[in-house]
C-alpha cells in the first residue's frame, strides 16, 4: 500500500513538472510558426522534398525563422499576388490541390499552402532533376538558376532550428 502511494505521488509530481515545461495549450493551440513547422515536417517527406529545401523556401518566401518565431505572419501577400506562408500564386493552387481553392483559404490554411508547395516542388524536381532548378522554377515558373534558387538549394536554416543551443552556463561564466 505504501509503495503504490509513493509511486502515485512520484507520478503526480512528474506530471506536474511536465505540465509546466510543456503546457497543454501549446499542443491544443499551436502558434502559426509551430503549425508551419509541423506542416513542413509532415508534407515534405510525403512528397519527397528534402526538409532543408522546404524550410529554405519558407525562410526566403516569408522570412520564417522556425517554430519559435513568435510574431510570424503566415497570411502574407506578395506584390505579385502570391499568398500564404509558401507564397503560392492563386491561379496555380487549384490545379495542385485538385479542387477550387479560394484565395482566403490559400492565405489562411497553413497546411493546405504547404501541401500545395510541396507538390509543386516535387513536380519541378521530377521534371528538371535538380533542386536548384526546381527552386528557380518555383520562384519564376522557369528552371533558372537565379540567386533565389541557389539560396534554396545551398543554405541550411533547418540546422539552426533543431540543434540544441551549444552555449552553456559554464561557457558563459568562463568568458
Amino acid at each position: 500500500m505504501k509503495r503504490s502511494l509513493i509511486i502515485y505521488l512520484l507520478l503526480a509530481v512528474c506530471a506536474i513538472a511536465i505540465g509546466r515545461m510543456f503546457p497543454v495549450e501549446s499542443f491544443l493551440n499551436p502558434t502559426p510558426a509551430q503549425r508551419l513547422y509541423m506542416a513542413i515536417n509532415h508534407f515534405a517527406p510525403q512528397y519527397e522534398v528534402p526538409l532543408k529545401i522546404a524550410f529554405n523556401v519558407a525562410r526566403l518566401e516569408t522570412g520564417y525563422l522556425g517554430p519559435h518565431h513568435n510574431n510570424y505572419n503566415h497570411k502574407q501577400t506578395s506584390s505579385a499576388g502570391c499568398l500564404g506562408p509558401m507564397q503560392i500564386m492563386p491561379r496555380y493552387a487549384s490545379h495542385y490541390a485538385g479542387f477550387k481553392v479560394p484565395k482566403e483559404m490559400l492565405k489562411d490554411s497553413i497546411e493546405l499552402n504547404v501541401e500545395i508547395s510541396m507538390k509543386m516542388l516535387q513536380q519541378w524536381y521530377k521534371k528538371h532533376k535538380s533542386w536548384d532548378k526546381a527552386a528557380g522554377a518555383y520562384n519564376t515558373g522557369r528552371p533558372i538558376l537565379n540567386k533565389y534558387a541557389r539560396r534554396v538549394a545551398k543554405e541550411d536554416h533547418l540546422s539552426y532550428w533543431v540543434q540544441p543551443n551549444t552555449i552553456t552556463l559554464t561557457s558563459r561564466l568562463e568568458n
